[in-house]
């Protein structure tokens, strides 16, 4: 009997582990989508606005036109912890904007208003698998675990012109810190085939930093010395093609690769400087 007992102990515990990676499977999911509804849904959403509809949006008369769609898709991305190996990951896609809101996936921004091309926006982000546990990878055994959902807040702001598209958002995560981000992208038209070139770059707060890739005193180890995270800028570049099936369907494959900032890279838990990603997606537009 107590044979018996000891082996269901360690089913038990073999399901549960199982199920928690399939959990964070579905955040990597979500993740995923995040990134590539920014990168295949935007331009569609931002042309979207009439510019000639200027002030703020409460005070406009605009007719409020929701446009949607939803499609599928696929990303591979390698995580920056040691240890921890590239994911294909399957990804859902959607998109909602109106006079009102616009929501990407993990992110909604509700409109303030526009003023000669410049829109003003307050954005609400979900921010998934930012964190991690200590079964994740063995360098991160015997670590604390990092709470992976986290709520987002603050200004968002976005500048059209003939240059391109420039966005610049500040956001506030609680105990989490602050992020600050600013993206440029210029879409070129070549009858059905759309090529978009972007680079943006991202300022993480010390308390962000620490929170995800520093170690305590107490979570030292050989190979593992105690590390205090600093603020760091991280830089990603990459190009997004799509091709238009019809006027409803369209396919695109984004590729794009980040340098992680010295208050990451020099985290002991850290064991890449660039991370590139891969994200191919299939979008049908409704309205």
């Amino acid at each position: 009997m107590a044979i018996s007992s000891k082996t269901a102990r360690r089913e038990g515990a073999a399901l549960a582990h199982a199920a928690r990676k399939n959990r964070r499977r579905e955040y990597r999911a979500l993740l995923a989508a995040a990134s590539l509804m920014l990168g295949s849904g935007s331009v569609r959403a931002q042309n979207a606005t009439n510019p000639d509809d200027s002030g703020f949006t409460v005070l406009s008369n605009a007719t409020n036109v929701t446009h949607w769609g939803l499609g599928a898709g696929v990303g591979i991305e390698p995580s920056p912890y040691k240890g921890d190996s590239a994911r294909i990951t399957p990804i859902p896609l959607f998109y909602v904007d109106n006079k009102w809101i616009s929501a990407f996936a993990t992110t909604l921004d509700l409109k303030v208003g526009q003023w000669n091309g410049v829109t003003l926006a307050l954005r609400g982000k979900v921010g998934i698998l930012e964190g991690y546990k200590g079964s994740d990878a063995p360098i991160l055994n015997g670590m604390e675990n990092r709470k992976s959902v986290t709520f987002w807040y603050g200004p968002a702001l976005g500048w059209q012109s003939g240059f391109g598209t420039l966005t610049a958002s500040y956001l506030v995560g609680g105990n989490k810190g602050q992020q600050a981000a600013v993206d440029f992208r210029k879409a070129f038209e070549f009858g059905k085939w759309t090529v978009e070139p972007h680079v943006d770059t991202k300022w993480l707060s010390d308390k962000y930093v620490d929170y995800y890739y520093g170690v305590t005193q107490s979570e030292a180890r050989a190979g593992r010395p105690a590390y205090d995270g600093t603020s760091t800028l991280n830089t990603t570049i990459g190009t997004r093609v799509a091709y238009r099936l019809t006027q409803q369907q369209s396919v695109s494959l984004d590729l794009q690769v980040t340098h992680l900032g010295g208050g990451i890279s020099d985290s002991p838990l850290v064991g890449k400087r660039f991370i590139p990603a891969a994200r191919l997606g299939y979008m049908y537009q409704f309205k």
